[in-house]
């Protein structure tokens, strides 16, 4: 399950995970209102903080220069879910 909060920290929408979806595709599919725009995970935009579950979620990109360093920090554009068995819970910044 992936859960979804807005920033003052109220949930959004609790929906299932998909591990063959981008984690920024899984939210637009169940028409979640999260800021994006280039897909690649250059912008930063649709950058949001794991509250919980930040083990579930791959970073493929996680050391290359200019992407998010903490472990708090996900890129919803780029990376996913490894395992739909583990709940993750992500924080929209915006």
């Amino acid at each position: 399950m992936i859960t979804i909060k807005n920033s003052a920290w109220e949930i959004i929408k609790t929906i299932e995970s998909d591990v063959n979806k981008t984690l920024l595709k899984q939210l637009q599919d169940e028409w979640i209102d999260i800021t994006y725009a280039c897909h690649t995970g250059i912008c930063w935009a649709c950058m949001c903080n794991i509250e919980s579950g930040s083990e579930n979620v791959e970073k493929s990109f996680r050391w290359e220069p200019g992407f998010p360093l903490w472990d708090d920090e996900v890129m919803t554009c780029i990376w996913w879910i490894k395992n739909k068995d583990i709940d993750v819970v992500l924080k929209t910044i915006f």
